[in-house]
């Protein structure tokens, strides 16, 4: 029984590890993670309250210019500085088009350009309070800690496993 307990365990923390890893590795230039045409966006601040807490993961799907339409309830990356951005959550009053470039202009009176536009509003998925563990786990002494010294820990232990029953000449049993 601890056994499987044990290989539970250690199969659910590698799914979980894994996710973690693909994630960090599929950043855009935003700093947030991109997997084909998900957005993974943690709620880190309080700019899209009241709708989503500090804390929730959203899971944002894109969509083509196509399926936008006046009235909807945009995501879109919006630029402070070189490397300071927000990501923000308005509803869209009109788009312009003149020849390939597209402008949303939002009930604010702002504008954006389609290559900020992450998705709608409608095609989001959001799992509250996951991106705060989510979070921990992408910093990089979260990863450190939680990741990468645990997996080589578990490492370790299959090899000093396999070093005595080798040694041994039989498969210890653990009590």
């Amino acid at each position: 029984m601890r056994r499987v307990l044990g290989t539970v365990f250690f199969v659910v923390y590698a799914i979980i590890a894994i996710f973690v890893t693909v994630l960090l590795l599929s950043y855009n230039k935003y700093n947030c993670s991109q997997l084909g045409s998900f957005t993974f966006y943690i709620v880190k601040d309080d700019t899209l309250e009241p709708e989503y807490k500090l804390g929730d993961l959203l899971i944002i799907k894109s969509v083509s210019d196509k399926n936008i339409s006046e009235g909807d309830m945009l995501y879109f990356y919006d630029v402070i500085g070189k490397d300071n951005f927000v990501i923000n959550h308005q509803k869209l009053m009109r788009k312009t088009q003149s020849s390939r470039h597209i402008t949303y202009i939002l009930e604010d009176g702002s504008s954006f350009d389609s290559s900020y536009l992450i998705g709608k509003e409608s095609g989001t998925t959001v799992i509250h309070g996951v991106g705060a563990v989510l979070s921990v786990l992408e910093s990089r002494w979260g990863y450190l800690f939680l990741v990468v010294i645990v997996s080589l820990l578990l490492f370790l232990q299959e090899l000093f496993d396999l070093v005595m029953e080798i040694r041994h000449g039989e498969k210890l049993e653990k009590a």
